[in-house]
C-alpha cells in the first residue's frame, strides 16, 4: 500500500453547517403546527353543526352527504323513523346531560337535521340534557311575542320529534341586554322571555304534547351563549330553548 507522502494532509470534510438541516426541518414543524392551530380557531359553528349531523345520522344507519340540501318540511313522518317506531328514551342513561352524546339525542340530530342545516334550528348539550334551540328573530318580530306563521312547520317537526319521547320538556325564553318598550313590557325583557316562552308552549300542547310534560321557565337576559356588545351576539341570545330532560 503506497504510504502517503510526508507534509501532506487529508481534507476532511466540513460538516459545520449539517445544523442547518435540522434547524430547517424544526421550522417546518414549527410552521405546519401553527397553520393547524390558526385552521383549527376558525371553526364555521354552522359547517361544525353540520358535520355533527351527518355523523350522527350515520351512526344511526342513515347515510347522507354533508352537503345536500332540502327543504324544510311540515308535519309529516320523521325521516329515520317508521310508522310506529319509537325513540328510546335515556332518562336518566349514563350518556345523558353533556357527559357523553345521548342516544335520543343522537335520534334528534338525525330526525331534525333538515332544521339544523337551514339554521333554523340548532340542537346543544345541556347539565341535563340537550336543547333545541330556536333563535327568536325567526320565529318572533322585535320584542313581540307572537310566533310568526313560518314557525309553525318548523314547531310542528319538533311536536312530532317530542311526541316519539316520554322525557320532561322545559321551554326557556332567553333574551338580550336591550330592553323592551316598558309600556308594551312593564316587567322588561323577563316578561318578554315569559310570554314568548309560553307561546311556544302552548304551541307544542297544541301540536299533541301532553301538558304534563311541558313546563316553561324565563331567564331575561341572565344566560348569554354569545357577547351582548355585538348585534350578532345579541341575535344568537334572542332565543327560545326546548330543553329535553334526560337526567334529574
Amino acid at each position: 500500500m503506497a504510504r502517503k507522502p510526508k507534509g501532506v494532509e487529508t481534507k476532511k470534510k466540513d460538516n459545520s453547517e449539517r445544523w442547518l438541516l435540522t434547524y430547517a426541518d424544526m421550522i417546518t414543524l414549527l410552521m405546519v403546527f401553527f397553520i393547524i392551530l390558526y385552521s383549527m380557531s376558525q371553526v364555521n359553528p354552522a359547517r361544525f353543526e353540520e358535520m355533527q349531523v351527518a355523523f350522527a345520522s350515520a351512526f344511526n344507519g342513515g347515510p347522507f352527504s354533508i352537503f345536500e340540501s332540502r327543504s324544510v318540511g311540515g308535519a309529516g313522518l320523521l325521516s329515520g323513523l317508521t310508522p310506529g317506531q319509537p325513540v328510546q328514551s335515556n332518562k336518566g342513561g349514563k350518556n345523558a346531560g353533556t357527559g357523553g352524546q345521548s342516544t335520543i339525542r343522537n335520534q334528534a340530530l338525525s330526525s331534525l337535521q333538515n332544521l339544523v342545516k337551514s339554521r333554523q334550528i340548532k340542537i346543544i348539550p345541556t347539565e341535563n340534557g340537550f336543547a333545541i334551540s330556536l333563535v327568536s328573530d325567526l320565529y318572533f318580530g322585535s320584542a313581540s311575542a307572537v310566533l310568526n306563521p313560518d314557525a309553525m312547520p318548523v314547531l310542528q317537526q319538533v311536536s312530532d320529534f317530542l311526541g316519539q319521547i316520554s322525557n320532561s320538556v322545559v321551554i326557556e325564553g332567553h333574551t338580550d341586554t336591550i330592553p323592551p318598550d316598558t309600556v308594551k313590557w312593564p316587567g322588561g325583557n323577563w316578561q318578554l322571555s315569559a310570554e314568548r316562552g309560553v307561546a311556544v308552549l302552548q304551541t307544542l300542547e297544541d301540536y299533541g304534547i301532553p301538558s304534563e310534560r311541558l313546563s316553561t321557565s324565563a331567564y331575561g337576559s341572565t344566560r348569554p351563549v354569545q357577547s351582548n356588545d355585538t348585534a350578532e351576539g345579541r341575535s344568537y341570545n334572542r332565543r327560545v330553548d326546548i330543553v329535553v330532560v334526560e337526567k334529574q
